[in-house]
């Protein structure tokens, strides 16, 4: 029997689609499949201005992490590579305002609490770095993101138990339910793009997820230290916090970036969902060969930190854990989630 759960409106597509395989005993595997806009084979044939012009029209998930790959990687295919300026602040605000628009209107239904009216209103306002800092100083951590960041681990709890903002009980509530925990570690997907560059650059099902082996990134860069955490749902809540006080405080890491890998080009943007990378060959000025490759390419591959978090729980546990999962994953793409329960 399949069920479907659906986080879509009718005008829109799933980008992600999330298939539970299992039995009357429980979850046994779980995959994961994208459908991206095929905006790769328009850009076939193109100049690098024409490339950067079609990114711009077609992308609007991510828009500004999106031309900002798209630039840095179509800078560095040129024959004196000379980086390309991007508006670095556009794409952490792009950032922030997909990750309180996920916590504002989706996380409530699946975490508990309201947000007033008010509040919601208030998104819409949300233009700059100093607003969303002030927003999130009053709804989010209860403190400025920099006395949060200064926060231990125990006084991280104590925040979470304590603060009555909705995103603390949502993490305190985590916390309390955590039953599996999980070791973390950076992923570094660039240093997995890098070396399989030239395959990703002609893989023609990337949508499969091929993604795999010991080696390849369980995540899409969402950690950068190692440690623990009581399971991946609060791990992923505590790093989604830090992330968000990283962009109000401006001490995040590098926006954009663009580099050279033999012949092919590499850019990449930080995005609500992790590292977006766009790879690309260019040809007598041409664009010969292009390659998008998502955060959820790397969230919910083959090697994620999903399959194990629900594999052998019962479907009234994994059901409404998965769900809560992809939010946490992926703040930004609609998606599905395909019950495939066998007797």
């Amino acid at each position: 029997m399949s069920v479907w759960i659906a986080d879509v409106t009718p005008l829109q597509v799933p980008v992600l689609t999330l298939t539970l395989d299992g039995d009357n005993e429980g979850v046994h595997s779980v995959v994961g499949q994208w459908s991206p806009v095929p905006v790769e084979r328009l850009l076939i044939g193109r100049n690098a201005s024409d490339a950067r012009t079609v990114v711009g029209a077609m992308l609007v998930l991510c828009r500004h992490a999106q031309c900002a790959a798209s630039a840095r990687a179509l800078a560095a295919s040129q024959p004196t590579f000379s980086p390309v300026a991007t508006n670095d602040e556009q794409i952490e605000l792009e950032a922030a305002r997909e990750t309180l628009r996920r916590w504002l209107i989706d996380f409530p239904r699946m975490f508990g609490g309201t947000w007033s009216s008010d509040v919601i209103a208030q998104w819409a306002g949300l233009g700059s770095r100093a607003r969303i800092a002030d927003f999130c100083e009053r709804q989010v951590f209860g403190m400025p993101a920099a006395r949060w960041l200064a926060l231990s681990k125990s006084d991280l709890a104590s925040w979470a138990a304590g603060t009555g903002t909705l995103p603390a009980r949502w993490l305190n509530g985590l916390q309390k339910q955590a039953a599996r925990p999980v070791s973390i570690r950076p992923a570094d997907v660039l240093r997995s793009v890098r070396k399989n560059a030239a395959e990703m650059l002609l893989d023609r099902d990337a949508g499969a997820f091929e993604a795999s082996g010991p080696a390849w990134p369980a995540h899409a860069d969402l950690w950068s230290d190692p440690g623990t955490a009581p399971d991946l749902a609060s791990g992923l809540m505590s790093t989604r916090l830090r992330h968000l006080a990283l962009l109000c405080a401006n001490r995040a890491s590098a926006a954009a970036g663009g580099l050279r890998c033999g012949d092919i080009s590499i850019g990449w943007a930080r995005c609500a969902r992790g590292v977006l990378v766009h790879l690309a060959r260019l040809e007598e000025g041409k664009v010969a060969a292009y390659r998008i490759v998502p955060p959820t390419w790397w969230n919910f591959g083959r090697a994620n930190l999903l399959a194990a978090a629900l594999r052998g729980l019962p479907w009234e546990a994994a059901q409404p854990l998965a769900q809560r999962l992809v939010l946490l994953l992926d703040p930004c793409a609609p998606y599905r989630i395909e019950v495939n329960r066998r007797a």
